[in-house]
């Protein structure tokens, strides 16, 4: 193939050009920053790549400003015209409505830029979603398909439900989970997801000094969330693995596929990783439509009500994601079973990075 990729310097997107070059295709970055870029130039040669500087090519500029200069883009960049797929990973990651539009403005705004761009440069086109497309579900099974507009847990799953019916029936619909660290190295550049609950209980254990041992600190703290419920994460490799695979069979072309975990862990095993972890004690799962029972009995417990309460709609969901299509197209790629040992890895390098700051 000979990719044109948008979101190349993004953390998912940086994945998938690394997959890309591996299998050998040649690849188009778009690019709006040359210290990203130089990011992933770097992140590209710890992992040996390119092997060819000829399979590697960048183009600046700003996507969203790309809706009328199409032309002159492909005039400046001939070679572009060689290009026969798509792979759209470009996205804003805000999860509620910010003063610029964001994420409604890049994620759903970057559709019709991009479906111009394929009027004047025919290209199989394949964009990045997110299973969470589905919005608030309690335990459904959720099919690959596209869904009826639901009750969205934030704008950002909104935003790619809005992409997705712009899309339908003229790309390939990639829909990961929520993505963590690479298996092999831990490493992450954006950490949302899973990673926002790890850096509150790590920054309450800094200040308890939990992790030192003695007594765990009991929270006496209580979730609306199912001991049973998932979140279902994803390593990042795993998705730009599976991703490249899809892609390049066109029998799977204006598929859905979702890039998930089929066994993702439970709250309860989650809340078991941080009791061992963090020396934490006195969490209670509730179950889902409760009440929240969070009852501070000092300042240093309202500081952690507070933040538990800002991620508590992230853990009220739980949706069970079918595979049928993802099993079909690629049977032996699996991502791994999420153990100690990878949510070790995960947090270590989140701690060891601050948290990307």
């Amino acid at each position: 193939m000979r990719v044109f990729l948008t979101g190349a310097t993004g953390f998912l997107g940086e994945y998938l050009l690394r997959e890309l070059l591996q299998r050998g295709h040649s690849v188009w970055c778009l690019y709006r920053q040359p210290g990203k870029r130089m990011d992933t130039v770097r992140f590209l040669s710890e992992s040996g790549l390119p092997r060819q500087a000829s399979d590697l090519h960048w183009v600046q500029g700003d996507l969203m400003a790309a809706a009328d200069n199409w032309p002159a883009w492909l005039a400046a960049n001939p070679a572009l015209r060689e290009a026969d797929t798509l792979l759209h990973c470009a996205a804003a990651m805000q999860l509620h409505l910010d003063s610029r539009g964001e994420p409604l403005r890049t994620n759903v705004g970057s559709v019709a830029v991009l479906q111009r761009l394929l009027q004047m440069q025919p290209m199989s086109a394949h964009a990045i979603s997110t299973a969470y497309v589905c919005g608030r579900i309690e335990g459904d099974s959720v099919p690959e398909r596209l869904h009826s507009r639901g009750q969205f847990v934030n704008v950002y799953e909104e935003s790619k439900w809005e992409a997705e019916r712009l899309w339908a029936g003229q790309a390939t619909l990639l829909r990961p989970g929520i993505i963590v660290g690479d298996t092999v190295t831990g490493r992450c550049t954006s950490f949302f997801g899973w990673y926002v609950l790890m850096q509150a209980v790590h920054l309450l254990s800094r200040l308890i000094g939990g992790e030192a041992g003695g007594q765990p600190f009991d929270l006496q703290i209580g979730l609306p969330v199912d001991a049973a419920s998932t979140m279902n994460i994803v390593p990042v490799d795993y998705v730009a693995q599976a991703a490249v695979r899809i892609i390049e069979n066109p029998a799977n072309h204006r598929q859905i596929f979702h890039l998930t975990h089929p066994a993702p862990p439970t709250y309860q095993q989650t809340l078991e990783y941080v009791r061992q972890r963090f020396h934490i004690d006195g969490v209670q799962l509730l179950g889902a439509g409760a009440a929240p029972a969070l009852q501070p009995r000092n300042e240093l417990e309202r500081l952690v009500c507070r933040q538990m309460e800002s991620v508590l709609e992230y853990f009220g969901n739980n949706p069970l994601f079918r595979r049928d299509h993802t099993d079909r197209a690629v049977p032996d790629l699996l991502p791994p079973a999420v153990t100690t040992e990878w949510m070790d890895r995960w947090l270590d390098y989140a701690i060891d990075n601050d948290w990307g700051q």
